[in-house]
């Protein structure tokens, strides 16, 4: 494994999804955010510690996590230049898009940098400067399902003066290796007051849609001590498009591309698919079921993971600023969120803990569940990790409930820094690392 590169300044500038603690002033601090933290725990060839091990083996065909390990995608050990996300595009399974904050999108091909795809290091393809400060950048990046054929692809960014989180789509060009530099559509603009919160993250569902995640707008407690978000807060008001999943029809340019069935037709703002989130940095469709997986960041004590099943119809209330992961947080807040279709997070992890698989938690990394061919003990395991912790763990869900809830030593990250756990053309996890500048697959030793 590289040994981690970044410098203090940038750590303290960029805890990538919003820690909790949040001072109120617009910008996330790090220092003492997470509590205690453990460099240590058992060394890997020690197994799993007393509490990680899960169930034995039997309803709904569980099993134990085997064990892994992490092999560096960049055949010459070299690094990248804070590296938020890594996918492939349909036809392309070979090649890896790799998106770094300052503003590129990078392709590897056998384990080489080729070159950079698309540059907003300059300006945007609208001619913007790129905020790129704190949690600000090129944060997000998905392929049409028919890329291969159309060329188009949709990015995420934060473009200032005045500072927005803008989701634009692009073009390939007429050299695959490239893109085109000017923007097409710009499908969301958002105006937002603050720096932190602005989501990133986004992802083809099954049914051909766009899904965008958004956060709070940022600050602290959005917006509870001055209320500058509002009465009830950003989250919970679906007449603006901030703390939500938006779910886009990336062809319906003359209805503002809001997709067919939206739940907040009345009353709220179309594009919304569901709501209720404080940033939601990474999710990700399960590509056997469908689900979604969603990693919401918490403010001072909790972090949670969400889960909707496939063919939800749109309308859930994940709950913030009600409530933070389990527990509560404005207590004036929740007879409303319980009577408006609040989904509780499938797990929440209380931050700083010492005795969970995810030890010092403080700024929950979503990852996605394993559906690859190489490591069969991995099937149907969610593995998920935390930028702050140096751990990283998965389970399995069973009668929709967490089973099997364990650390994975073998892909420890000293220092932690994993911000997207995402996958190559084969279906095989990758694990980002910004602290690092690295992005690893996840082999069997």
């Amino acid at each position: 494994m590289l040994r981690g590169w970044v410098h203090a300044g940038l750590v303290l500038a960029l805890v990538a999804t919003g820690c909790g603690d949040d001072d109120g002033d617009g910008e996330d601090t790090v220092a003492g955010d997470a509590g205690p933290r453990s460099d240590g725990g058992p060394p890997d060839d020690l197994g799993l510690d007393a509490g990680d091990a899960g169930e034995e083996p039997g309803e709904c065909g569980l099993a134990a996590a085997p064990d892994l390990a992490l092999e560096n995608i960049l055949v010459d050990g070299g690094a990248f230049e804070q590296p938020l996300f890594a996918t492939t595009a349909p036809g392309e399974p070979d090649v890896l898009y790799v998106v770094e904050k300052p503003g590129r999108i990078v392709r590897v091909v056998d384990g080489r940098r080729e070159g950079t795809f698309l540059d907003f290091t300059g300006q945007t393809g609208a001619g913007e400067d790129l905020a790129t400060s704190g949690e600000q950048g090129l944060l997000g990046l998905a392929f049409h399902p028919d890329y291969a054929t159309n060329g188009r692809f949709f990015v995420f960014f934060t473009p200032s003066s005045p500072r927005r989180n803008v989701v634009a789509e692009y073009r390939r060009s007429a050299d695959p290796t490239l893109a085109e530099e000017t923007e097409v559509a710009r499908l969301v603009s958002i105006e937002d007051r603050e720096s932190n919160h602005n989501g990133g993250v986004l992802a083809f569902g099954p049914d051909g849609y766009l899904y965008v995640g958004t956060g709070d707008e940022g600050g602290g407690g959005d917006g509870i001590g001055d209320g500058s978000h509002g009465p009830i807060g950003n989250a919970q008001n679906v007449e603006n498009l901030f703390g939500s999943i938006l779910r886009l029809d990336v062809d319906a340019a003359a209805n503002a591309y809001a997709s067919p069935g939206a739940p907040f037709v009345a009353g709220g703002l179309p594009q919304i698919w569901a709501y209720g989130l404080r940033n939601p940095w990474r999710m990700s469709f399960d590509d056997a079921t469908g689900d979604l997986w969603i990693g919401d960041v918490g403010q001072n004590e909790v972090e949670e993971i969400d889960f909707l099943p496939a063919g939800h119809p749109g309308g859930a209330n994940f709950g913030w600023r009600a409530y933070e992961g389990d527990a509560v947080f404005d207590d004036a807040l929740t007879a409303r969120v319980d009577g408006a279709g609040y989904v509780q997070p499938i797990l929440s992890v209380p931050q700083g803990a010492e005795d969970l698989p995810i030890r010092g938690a403080g700024s929950i990394t979503g990852g996605r569940v394993y559906r690859g061919d190489a490591i069969p003990g991995l099937q149907g395991f969610y593995v998920y990790s935390d930028y702050v912790s140096n751990d990283v763990a998965a389970f399995q869900r069973c009668d929709g409930e967490v089973r099997q809830h364990a650390r994975l030593p073998g892909l420890r990250m000293a220092g932690g820094g994993v911000v997207s756990i995402d996958q190559d053309g084969a279906g095989e996890l990758l694990l980002v690392n910004l602290n690092q500048g690295a992005i690893f697959r996840v082999v069997t030793p």
